[in-house]
């Protein structure tokens, strides 16, 4: 062969392989990673801390907010846990903090902080966005 049909060929080829070259880098663009949410089930009901008898529940609907499906597995996986963890931590609040839109923030930053570090060490997961407070209600 010579030496232009060998650089013929070569052209050929490589005008070939480029349109597989681009659906490559397309593919690499679709597979993006999105963000999820992943409902804690049923809104959970508990007592809040009060003094004297008066009792005070907190109706509470949770969320998390997941970096992408490898973490939305892992909170599916143990929603159990942290239900457990939200009821521990609100059933210690008092009753009068929560009615502050302020100090409800403050729990639900101190959730999302204890959640992520849960997760992390059971199943080595950072990617716990935030837990989400969908409704509350103090009564």
């Amino acid at each position: 062969m010579s030496r232009k049909s060998i650089e013929l060929l070569l052209s050929a080829l490589l005008m070939l392989a480029l349109p597989s070259i681009s659906v490559a880098a397309d593919d690499e663009e679709k597979t993006e990673v999105a963000p999820s949410y992943v409902s804690l089930g049923k809104p959970m009901v508990l007592n809040l801390s009060t003094p004297g008898k008066r009792l005070t529940f907190l109706q509470l609907q949770a969320d998390v907010l997941v970096k992408d499906d490898a973490a939305k597995e892992v909170v599916e996986t143990h929603i159990p846990a942290i239900r457990h963890k939200l009821i521990v931590l609100l059933s210690e609040q008092q009753a009068a903090d929560m009615k502050s839109p302020a100090k409800r923030e403050e729990v639900r930053l101190q959730a999302t902080n204890e959640i992520r570090d849960m997760l992390e060490e059971m199943s080595n997961n950072k990617d716990v966005e935030e837990v989400l407070f969908s409704s509350f209600l103090v009564q």
